[in-house]
């Protein structure tokens, strides 16, 4: 018998922007991991895997991408819970940088 009394589970989360140019090239602003939170476990967990992609198309032939994703540990009779968990923190952080990329752009180019 082990004398672990549990094992440590992080909630990861993963965030990919990239920006398409007019041009054909592809440029990475943002590709970052992050530990949200560590849950201690006493058995092996199941773990919620979640992830969604949209593409902005920012007007002049040019795009942004953002893929977010989410790893979840959870207990197997809480595999709804932590998948509605998933799912509405996905959609928060796409929301926001969604808002942030459309604060960002430029408005439309003066003629000279």
């Amino acid at each position: 018998m082990s004398s672990e009394k549990g094992q440590d589970h992080p909630i990861i989360v993963t965030v990919d922007h990239r920006f398409k140019r007019g041009n054909g090239q592809e440029k990475i602003i943002a590709a970052d991991e992050e530990i949200v939170k560590v849950v201690k476990f006493e058995t092996t967990p199941a773990i919620v895997r979640r992830g969604y992609g949209l593409t902005m198309n920012l007007g002049n032939f040019e795009s942004a991408r953002i893929d977010v994703s989410v790893e979840v540990p959870c207990y197997l009779e809480d595999l709804h819970l932590a998948d509605k968990w998933a799912e509405d923190f996905i959609e928060t952080r796409i929301k926001e940088a969604v808002t942030s990329i459309r604060s960002k752009k430029p408005g439309p180019k003066s003629p000279l």
